[in-house]
């Protein structure tokens, strides 16, 4: 598992129409945060557009936030890549080339769908702006949000032809399918109901797989999240209590109602929507994951309700364990009917 981690936008002040911290208090703790959350010697993406959305964005002292980000990751010689992509502007594509230069690490460049309408001059653009290989370059197919209601079939054939117009693809270092029907937001589902989303990006893979091609991608997804990120004002939001929990081929969604409505009591919603999850057909059981053991403990009243940052790592831990015993199963069984 290789984690892409994009590193989120600086929180917005809304009354005073600024951003609430400067760039170096935003990053100053993201060393110790990722060797708190990925403490081991495996390889990390890192992406960086989202805080430098102007290509004008510096360091107090002067220094591009990834390389300064990379200079702190590098001290502590954790294994990290930086990740780019086409649309990246001029300082952003400098700060990459330095990184690939200085420490070796190779680059992952991210494609979006609307990239393969000149896909040949982008990848020969790259190999010579960053004098790599492809042997040295981690190749990410994402397909960001596919809408569900797109039928898998056409999905499915839309992406061989692009896997199929790859230059070099049996040379890249890695290759990654990634995409999720995961929406922005849960609108469709009625509060107070259990409501399911198709996951798409998963069976769409499931296909792809089926298909013949030159080279199998990895598999990616969001989790249990849509890959667009919202500044919202919170003094207009109406947050519902909710618990998102992935299945075999669909999410399921635990909706209750708003958190600041007296007739619902936070806590007691939060208890309840772990018993309907407890309760569910696809309840994979208490000892399937943390995630799991945690809502069962909050159904029984044994584990805090915690708040929306706990149900997001509990949903999150699900969801991996989920997609890691997926993806072995569903190999193994390709290995086993191959001649």
């Amino acid at each position: 598992m290789t984690p892409v981690i994009e590193i989120p936008p600086i929180d917005w002040d809304f009354e005073n129409d600024c951003p609430k911290k400067s760039l170096d208090d935003h990053l100053k703790n993201f060393k110790e945060q990722l060797k708190t959350s990925w403490n081991n010697d495996n390889p990390v993406f890192i992406d960086a557009h989202q805080i430098c959305p102007d290509d004008d964005e510096l360091m107090e002292d002067g220094s591009h936030p990834l390389i300064s980000l990379f200079t702190m990751l590098k001290s502590e010689n954790l294994n990290a890549i930086p990740v780019t992509s086409p649309s990246r502007a001029v300082n952003y594509q400098k700060a990459v080339y330095s990184i690939v230069n200085n420490y070796q690490t190779g680059c992952a460049i991210r494609l979006l769908d609307e990239d393969f309408d000149d896909i040949d001059r982008i990848i020969q653009g790259f190999l010579e702006a960053f004098n790599v290989d492809p042997t040295d370059i981690d190749l990410i197919i994402d397909y960001r949000y596919i809408d569900p209601k797109n039928p898998v079939n056409r999905m499915t054939n839309l992406i061989v032809g692009s896997i199929l117009a790859i230059p070099h693809i049996n040379s890249w270092r890695t290759f990654t399918f990634v995409a999720t029907a995961f929406p922005e937001n849960l609108s469709e589902i009625k509060t107070g109901t259990d409501g399911s989303i198709p996951r798409s990006e998963w069976m769409i893979y499931q296909q792809l797989l089926h298909k013949k091609l030159p080279r199998y991608p990895s598999f990616g997804d969001y989790i249990i999240s849509n890959p667009e990120y919202s500044r919202l004002d919170p003094r207009k939001m109406r947050m519902s209590a909710n618990i998102r929990y992935t299945a075999d081929n669909e999410y399921l969604i635990f909706r209750g109602y708003s958190v600041t409505t007296p007739k619902y009591g936070k806590c007691k919603q939060t208890q309840e929507l772990c018993q309907r999850i407890v309760l569910h057909p696809k309840y994979s059981g208490v000892f399937y994951s943390y995630g799991d053991k945690y809502i069962f403990g909050c159904a029984n009243d044994t584990e805090s309700t915690g708040n929306a940052e706990t149900w997001r790592k509990i949903g999150t831990n699900h969801h991996l364990t989920l997609a890691i015993n997926e993806l072995s199963n569903f190999h193994a069984s390709l290995s086993i009917g191959s001649p």
